[in-house]
């Protein structure tokens, strides 16, 4: 084939990168090496509101990002994001036939939930495929958040627009082998030969390990001898973080640090708690820059992953990844058969504690307060398994394959659908 050329379809991309808009980024930026033309159709940032809006026609990296307009602020109330995304879709379906000309395929997200509609109608009206990839699984979430009600009106809408997306997709990529399983019930059994599973991944030239004793992140909070237990990223609703502040409180007379780094809706609960019994060993701390990644995941002696059991299979904390990077073992609050539990166990990476209590969390952690030769051991185990199977160069190669497989056949040609 002469040239590749692939729309991405995502709400979030540079400079917003966080969750979703980092991988996206990452992968865009790593597959420009594979020869492809990327063409990014997203929304504007959700940045501080003391920051200018970023221009709706871009380059980054010779990839082209076009910002779709939209009514409704990411920051608002749930019907203000809901409008958010229901223009962003519109405006993108729009977009995508406008520019019919400049991409043989696409390459759909989850974010927002119900954006693979855009390549449903386009593959329908333009002959375009695509290959949907799936972060999140919905309305199923949604469902056990209690946003919605189980086998309600909206719920199978939603449930129906969920399988007619991944029905006419030329492809399927999942994050995990418990998703895998769950897209399998919303499709037929022909289809499964279109599934691809690839992981998420950190990138191999950002994340590394860094000898705590030389780590400015430690010395800049003043951690020094004490075991450091970090939880960065999200503080979410599907996230059971309320065992890491009881065991906490458990803890006062131990040498341990928790450190919570984020933010979202459970963060002020979080901080409440601690602030009822006065803990002198927690700390918060807002999103870190992009830039000192490595340092602050490589500052703690034991990171957090977490998920509620509710939601296995729904989604994934792709945050695991960049640990293992970083030389770091990992406490998992999560089910051992959901991807991250039997990633860390196949890896002896770390442990996991189904459906935690604080005494639970607070008994492991005494215990690894004592063997820090067998943490050190832990980390060490989990950067291996990250550099054979989770960089981005890894995953990049693998997208390459499906998205070649997918948009263009054994041919070499555009496939038209």
């Amino acid at each position: 084939m002469e040239e590749k050329r692939l729309a991405l379809v995502c709400q979030h991309f540079y400079p917003e990168m966080v969750s979703t808009g980092m991988h996206m980024t990452e992968l865009s930026r790593r597959l420009r090496e594979y020869g492809w033309k990327i063409t990014v159709y997203c929304a504007q940032p959700a940045l501080e509101e003391d920051e200018n809006k970023v221009p709706a026609d871009m380059t980054h990296q010779g990839i082209r990002i076009k910002r779709m307009p939209t009514i409704g602020e990411q920051r608002e109330s749930t019907v203000a994001r809901l409008v958010l995304a229901i223009t962003y879709l519109a405006s993108t379906v729009l977009a995508l036939l406008r520019d019919r000309r400049e991409y043989d395929g696409l390459l759909m997200t989850t974010n927002p939930p119900f954006i693979g509609l855009a390549g449903w109608l386009v593959s329908k009206v333009v002959s375009k495929p695509y290959v949907q990839l799936v972060y999140d699984v919905y309305p199923d979430i949604a469902e056990q958040l209690g946003v919605i009600r189980e086998n309600g009106v909206i719920s199978k809408l939603w449930e129906f627009m969920t399988r007619i997306t991944l029905n006419a997709a030329s492809g399927i990529v999942v994050i995990g082998r418990n998703m895998n399983s769950l897209i399998q019930e919303k499709i037929p059994r022909k289809k499964y030969e279109g599934m691809h599973i690839i992981p998420n991944w950190a990138d191999e030239t950002v994340v590394g390990p860094v000898p705590r004793n030389e780590n400015p992140f430690r010395q800049e909070h003043d951690v020094g001898d004490q075991i450091l237990v970090q939880y960065a990223g999200r503080h979410g609703k599907t996230h059971n973080l309320e065992p890491l502040v009881g065991a906490a409180i458990q803890l006062t007379n131990q040498p341990i640090l928790f450190q919570f780094i984020g933010g979202g809706d459970k963060k002020e609960k979080l901080r409440h708690m601690a602030q009822k019994y006065d803990l002198d060993n927690v700390s918060f701390l807002p999103y870190q820059p992009r830039e000192n990644l490595d340092k602050v995941l490589a500052a703690a002696d034991v990171s957090v992953v977490c998920l509620d059991s509710r939601f296995t299979g729904m989604s994934v904390p792709s945050k695991t990844y960049g640990i293992m990077a970083s030389g770091t073992p990992i406490l998992g609050f999560l089910d051992k058969d959901s991807e991250i539990g039997r990633t860390v166990e196949e890896n002896d990476c770390g442990y996991i504690l189904e459906d935690p209590t604080s005494g639970t969390v607070a008994q492991c952690l005494r215990s690894l307060v004592k063997d820090r030769r067998h943490l050190n051991e832990m980390g060490a185990c989990g950067r291996k398994a990250f550099e054979k199977n989770y960089t981005l160069e890894a995953a990049a190669e693998r997208y390459d394959k499906v998205l070649c497989r997918h948009l263009y056949g054994e041919g070499g040609e555009p496939i038209q659908v």
